[in-house]
């Protein structure tokens, strides 16, 4: 690592140099033969980082918070996610198995978390008794809506943790593997979530999985107004039933029941970045009276706008 950005390493941390940037990447052991990268700093020149697949089956839990960025993508094979707004917080895991480029422009802010795991490791947390089965269901986590996650209340308070830990050795080393430990326990956990509803035991063929994916993602596309059932159908060439049948198969809820819930944590994140009034938050998704959108907040997060920003303003 210190060789490709010509930078030496001490105590396990290399100081960027500053023709390319301002901060810091630093290697943390964790339990279990696990290994972090904790990294926070500003690009001084654009970066893209480009990696060929392997053979080799590992995965990386990347946990990434992103400010400032003119332009920002990270494409696998022949996915691309790109950064649309000026701040990205998102969880999400990629594999060695996969091509890799990743690409900041000058300016960027990354503050991130990635920890690399086997395939045991990962076959195990997740309950997985044949190995082979864990690239069959990483595939089908490609759908944005499974595999890539916004980083939660808690794990925004973690990762502030883990970049500001108390700075006395031993205790450093501790607090970082116990607060990074937990972090990936919580993605997981959730991502276990997801996978059990992508049991075969539904009966559906991957291909009719890969159709709900899609109209998953236009069901998401615009938080502020959900298409119809009709439209929806249209779409899938499928009859409303069979279309409301196997959605709620692949992802757990009702059609508008899953809207609902991802517009919530939308609005959630948005609330979180701190630059948005509850009001314009609220009609930015779709809501023209701001009662019924804290009714409808409250119901999905057990708290109502207001409090969640007390909540915010206190951590």
């Amino acid at each position: 690592m210190g060789k490709q950005f010509g930078a030496t390493v001490e105590n396990n941390t290399l100081t960027l140099p500053e023709s390319i940037g301002h901060g810091y990447l630093k290697s943390v052991d964790l339990p279990n033969g696990l290994q972090a990268l904790i990294g926070d700093f500003t690009l001084h020149q654009d970066l893209l980082i480009e990696r060929s697949k392997t053979n080799m089956e590992y995965y990386v839990f990347i946990c990434d918070r992103v400010t400032n960025h003119k332009k920002l993508y990270v494409d696998v094979d022949q996915d691309r996610m790109e950064g649309k707004s000026q701040r990205m917080e998102v969880m999400y895991l990629l594999s060695f198995l996969s091509d890799l480029n990743q690409f900041a422009s000058a300016g960027t802010h990354l503050e991130s978390i990635r920890v690399i795991i086997s395939r045991e490791w990962l076959a195990r947390y997740l309950r997985i008794d044949q190995l082979e089965n864990v690239l069959q269901r990483y595939l089908s986590l490609k759908a944005k809506s499974i595999h890539i996650r916004e980083m939660d209340f808690e794990t925004k308070t973690l990762m502030n943790e883990i970049l500001n830990p108390p700075n006395v050795s031993p205790v450093e080393t501790a607090f970082l593997q116990n607060r990074i430990m937990m972090m990936v326990e919580n993605f997981f956990s959730w991502m276990y979530d997801q996978l059990s509803v992508m049991e075969m035991q539904i009966h559906m063929t991957r291909d009719e999985i890969e159709q709900m994916m899609k109209v998953e993602e236009s069901l998401t596309g615009d938080l502020s107004n959900a298409p119809t059932i009709k439209q929806l159908s249209v779409q899938a060439a499928m009859s409303p039933s069979k279309l409301k049948k196997q959605f709620k198969d692949v992802y757990g809820f009702p059609i508008y029941e899953y809207f609902q819930k991802k517009r919530m944590e939308k609005a959630r994140a948005m609330l979180l970045e701190g630059n948005r009034t509850i009001k314009a938050v609220g009609r930015e998704l779709g809501f023209s009276n701001l009662s019924n959108f804290s009714v409808a907040f409250r119901k999905e997060h057990q708290l109502l706008p207001s409090e969640l920003l007390k909540i915010r303003e206190e951590s």
